[in-house]
C-alpha cells in the first residue's frame, strides 16, 4: 500500500514579511512557527471581521462580555493607571487600604497578639487565588525572605501539616482569599487553620489580629467572625484566574512590598496600552492568538507547550495553564451551539533546561505535533555570568532544535521565542498580561466565554454530593 504524500509545511520566516516584534522590553519572533506571510494576512482579515478589536475595547470599557454570568470583565482596570477607567476611584481606594496595611505589618506598626511582628503568611486559596499570587512571589522573593509566604490550596493535610509544622502562630498572618466565600477547599482549609491557632491560644479578638480575607462577598469576615475592616475587595466583575492584580496579590503585596507590586501593575499597564494603540499586524496579543487559532483549527496542534528558560518563571507556566484551559476549554458557542472544529489547546511545559533532559526527546522526535513558546531573560538575576551563558546558549539552540524535524514525516513543531530584556516586576507584569490578552482574543475568535467555568462549577456540585454519600460511586 503506498503512503500519501506528506506537505512540506513552510515557515513564517521563509517569507519577506517581518517576525519580529519589540514591545514593553520584551522581543516576540514568530518566525519559527508553520504558516507564511500570506496565510497571517488572512488570519488578520479574519480578526478584522470577527471584530477582534472592537471586542477587546468592550472588554477594557466595562461592557457586558460575560453574557452566562452577565457580567463584565474588567481585569485591566484593576491596574489602570487613568482616572476615567471604570471604577477607578473603588479599585484605587481598595488598593490604599491594601498597601497602608502592608507597610505597617513590613514596619512592624501591626503585629500579633502577642506583640511579634510578623514572619510569616499563609494564603488560603486555590486557583486563580493562589496560583497568580504564587507565581509573582516565586519569581520576586529574596534568598531569606523577612516575610515569607505559604500557599496552602489543597485539601491535604500533608501540605497543611508540612507548612504549620514550620511557623509560629504568633508570627503568621492568615489570608483567607476566595471570590465567593464558598469555595469548600479554602472554606474547609480556613476552618481547619482556625483550629490550629485556637489551640495554639490564639482565640476570642486576638484571632483578628491574625487572619483577614479576600472576597467579592461581603458576608464573609461574619462567616469566619471577623470584623468587617478585615475585608479587602474583590468585585465579580473580576474572574479568579484574571484577579491577581488586585486584593488577591495581598500577600505579595506584604512579602514583597508595595513597591514591586506597583511595578508589577504598571508592567500590565504597559501593555494594556500596547494591546489597545497596536495594529493588529503588529500586536503582541493578537499575533499570539491569531497563530494559535491557526495552530489550533488548521494545523490540529492541541497542545502549547510553555518553556521558560529562567527559575524566576517556574510558576508562570502553572498561572499560563490556568489561564488558558479553565477559560478556553470550551465545547459550545456564547450562542449555546456546538463548536465546529477545535478551541483551546492543552497547555503544559517546564523549566526548559530541564526539561531538555525529560520530555525534548518527545517533542523533537515523537508522533506529536506541538506549539511551542520559549521564554528567556537577556540579563540574568545573578552574578553567575557562565551558567547564563549556558542557560541562554542552550534555550536559543533549542528553538532551532525542535523545529529541525524530518520534513518528509506528518509530525512537526511550531516555535515562538519570547526575549525578555531584564525580568523586573514591571516585565513581569508585562508578560501576564500579554498572555491574557491572547486568550481573552483567542475566546472572540473561537466564538465561545472565555470569563465562564461551567465545566468547574458543575465538579463543584459532584464533589458535595460524594461529600454527603461517600459511598456512592
Amino acid at each position: 500500500m503506498s503512503s500519501s504524500p506528506v506537505t512540506v509545511l513552510p515557515f513564517l520566516r521563509d517569507g519577506d514579511g517581518v517576525v519580529s516584534f519589540e514591545d514593553c522590553g520584551i522581543r516576540l519572533d514568530f518566525g519559527r512557527q508553520r504558516l507564511t506571510m500570506s496565510d497571517l494576512n488572512r488570519l488578520i482579515s479574519f480578526a478584522e471581521d470577527r471584530k477582534l478589536m472592537e471586542n477587546f475595547l468592550s472588554m477594557m470599557n466595562g461592557n457586558l462580555v460575560n453574557r452566562t454570568e452577565n457580567r463584565a470583565a474588567l481585569h485591566t482596570a484593576l491596574r489602570s493607571q487613568t482616572a476615567n477607567a471604570p471604577h477607578y476611584q473603588e479599585i484605587n481606594q481598595a488598593k490604599q487600604k491594601m498597601f497602608l496595611f502592608a507597610k505597617k505589618i513590613r514596619s512592624g506598626e501591626l503585629k500579633g497578639c502577642k506583640g511579634d511582628s510578623f514572619t510569616d503568611i499563609i494564603n488560603i486559596g486555590i486557583g486563580g487565588s493562589e496560583v497568580g499570587p504564587k507565581a509573582l512571589y516565586h519569581a520576586f522573593h529574596e534568598v531569606n525572605p523577612k516575610i515569607q509566604i505559604h500557599f496552602l490550596s489543597s485539601v491535604d493535610g500533608i501540605i497543611f501539616d508540612r507548612i504549620v509544622g514550620t511557623v509560629n502562630p504568633y508570627k503568621t498572618l492568615i489570608i483567607v482569599s476566595s471570590k465567593s466565600f464558598k469555595t469548600r477547599e479554602t472554606l474547609v482549609n480556613a476552618a481547619e487553620i482556625d483550629k490550629w491557632l485556637q489551640e495554639s491560644g490564639i482565640k476570642g479578638t486576638d484571632r483578628a489580629k491574625h487572619i483577614v480575607v479576600v472576597s467579592a462577598n461581603p458576608k464573609a469576615p461574619n462567616i469566619l467572625n471577623l470584623p468587617k475592616e478585615n475585608l479587602f475587595p474583590m468585585w465579580d466583575w473580576v474572574g479568579g484566574r484574571f484577579s491577581v492584580w488586585g486584593s488577591v496579590g495581598l500577600p505579595d503585596v506584604i512579602a514583597l512590598g508595595p513597591e514591586i507590586f506597583s511595578e508589577f501593575l504598571a508592567g500590565a499597564y504597559d501593555m494594556d496600552c500596547h494591546v489597545a494603540n497596536s495594529p493588529l499586524n503588529r500586536n503582541f496579543a493578537a499575533l499570539l492568538a491569531l497563530i494559535s487559532y491557526w495552530n489550533a483549527t488548521r494545523l490540529g496542534i492541541m497542545l502549547q507547550c510553555i518553556l521558560p528558560y529562567d527559575e524566576r518563571l517556574r510558576m508562570f507556566v502553572s498561572w499560563v495553564q490556568q489561564l488558558e484551559m479553565e477559560s478556553l476549554g470550551k465545547s459550545r458557542q456564547t450562542n449555546g451551539m456546538p463548536v465546529i472544529g477545535s478551541t483551546g489547546q492543552g497547555v503544559w511545559g517546564g523549566h526548559g533546561d530541564e526539561s531538555q533532559h525529560s520530555f525534548f526527546q518527545w517533542l523533537r522526535e515523537g508522533t506529536g505535533k506541538t506549539s511551542v513558546d520559549i521564554i528567556w531573560c537577556e540579563k540574568p538575576g545573578h552574578n553567575h555570568s557562565v551558567l547564563n551563558k549556558v542557560l541562554l546558549s542552550n534555550a536559543r539552540a533549542q528553538a532551532e532544535a525542535l523545529v529541525a524535524r524530518d520534513p518528509l514525516t506528518p509530525y512537526f513543531n511550531g516555535v515562538t521565542t519570547i526575549a525578555i530584556d531584564e525580568l523586573t516586576p514591571r516585565r513581569l507584569g508585562s508578560l501576564m498580561a500579554m498572555y491574557e490578552h491572547k486568550t481573552t482574543m483567542l475566546g472572540a475568535l473561537f466564538g465561545i466565554n472565555p470569563f465562564d467555568q461551567p465545566g468547574v462549577e458543575y465538579g463543584k456540585k459532584l464533589s458535595l454530593v460524594a461529600e454527603n454519600n461517600p459511598h456512592h460511586q
